[in-house]
């Protein structure tokens, strides 16, 4: 098949005019950045210039990394092979974690026979075909004595009560009393970016200084690769084997961000439908619970926040490379995309939640999106499980913008919450 010409701004080979090619691109939103700074002032008066910085690379980076001038019927003829590889090649920059911070060690988890899974959900419909065909898969790989396997980040923070601990120890996977409590981490990146954990690793640190737990984050496949359910089948399993590891359900506390939300969303009612028991609370940081971005803040808030605000019909849409990329859209697949494992928001019974702390900005694209599944969760859940918390003039997942108060207060009632939900 003749695939496309796809006009680029990042690299596409690793060698130095590739990278000559991505420093302009990032120098080049500096400098307007700071030339607007200092000409035109802050857009937003709480952002220092390092939040206009920070800001703006993003923007750039999910606005402009790839072309979104295709029209929805040039969605067969894009190869997304390479567009997989070319995002992993052009992965967000990571900050290193210093050892003055915490200290991380990645694992293998192997999908054997013993944690296999069938998912007895039919009323997800199609979702629920997906799964239970990447189910017996893995079931026959592990059966052949190919199991097939993913890497957890395990970490740490030095400002919590295991800094003095042996990190050989302390980084395993096993749980190091009976009784002791971790967050189970999904990480996000519109299914498609933060490949093994790295653009969180300062978040996990944070929330690990603030809860006093060690964090788990597994790295689940990643789209446009790999489409949905794979990252929900993934995280589910994931759970799974914290479990046969031994830890208890009462003592995980689910947590994740943006997609990694609607993944903790998704492995909840999976838990609930299949009669498991759920964890002890979980927190959503900016989930991403509608996956048709219906909400009206999707307009309202396009100026503040660095998400760009695209249509359905861009195959280069987050939405349509995670569940299913090089199809074309059509009103099929916008009510496949309706499905609670998809987009939790359009669930018709949320009861069964556990405790559950959802954090947002203000300024966030996803805002109504949010509010909208929040006010859901609360109408089925009547014991007053959720709280839901507002960060005036934030963009989405501001908890990466780390050196904000906001952030630093985010991460502070994240660890009021936990321990008030032990």
């Amino acid at each position: 098949m003749k695939y496309t010409q796809l006009e680029l701004r990042l690299k596409t080979k690793d060698n130095i005019i590739g990278r000559i090619q991505n420093i302009w691109f990032i120098a080049s939103g500096v400098l307007a950045t700071l030339f607007n700074y200092y000409w035109h002032g802050p857009e937003v008066h709480a952002w220092d210039l390092r939040f206009h910085i920070i800001r703006n690379i993003l923007r750039q980076y999910f606005a402009k990394s790839l072309p979104h001038t295709m029209s929805n019927d040039t969605a067969p003829t894009i190869d997304f092979e390479f567009i997989a590889d070319y995002i992993a090649m052009n992965n967000l920059p990571n900050r290193p974690l210093q050892p003055s911070i915490g200290y991380n060690q990645e694992h293998n988890i192997e999908f054997n026979s013993k944690n296999c899974v069938e998912y007895n959900v039919p009323h997800y419909g199609l979702s629920s075909d997906k799964l239970n065909q990447m189910a017996a898969l893995d079931k026959q790989l592990a059966q052949t004595g190919h199991p097939r396997s993913i890497s957890c980040q395990v970490l740490v923070s030095t400002q919590s009560e295991f800094a003095n601990c042996d990190p050989n120890c302390v980084l395993g996977m096993g749980p190091l009393d009976p009784d002791e409590r971790i967050v189970l981490y999904f990480h996000g990146g519109a299914y498609c970016v933060g490949e093994r954990s790295l653009t969180h690793m300062h978040v996990f640190a944070h929330i690990s200084r603030t809860t006093g737990l060690r964090v788990f984050s597994p790295n689940y496949r990643l789209a446009p690769r790999h489409g949905f359910p794979s990252q929900l089948h993934d995280c589910f399993m994931a759970y799974k084997h914290v479990l046969s590891r031994g830890f208890k359900p009462q003592n995980i506390v689910l947590a994740g961000d943006s997609a990694g939300g609607a993944l903790v969303v998704g492995v909840l009612l999976l838990l609930r439908d299949m009669k498991c028991t759920s964890p002890s609370a979980a927190v959503l940081v900016s989930p991403w619970v509608d996956a048709t971005c219906s909400g009206d803040s999707w307009t309202r808030n396009q100026h503040y926040d660095y998400l760009p605000a695209l249509p359905l019909t861009d195959p280069f849409h987050p939405t349509r490379m995670f569940y299913d990329a090089g199809r074309k859209f059509s009103p099929a697949m916008l009510k496949e995309l309706q499905c609670p494992l998809v987009s939790p928001v359009f669930g018709t019974d949320l009861k069964g939640m556990p405790p559950m702390l959802v954090q947002m900005g203000r300024n966030e694209l996803l805002h109504d999106d949010i509010e909208k599944f929040v006010t859901k969760v609360k109408h089925d859940n009547k014991n007053g499980c959720v709280r839901l918390e507002t960060y005036e003039h934030m963009p989405h997942v501001f908890v990466l913008f780390d050196f904000a108060d906001a952030a630093q207060k985010a991460f502070s009632s994240i660890g009021s919450f936990v321990r008030e939900h032990n």
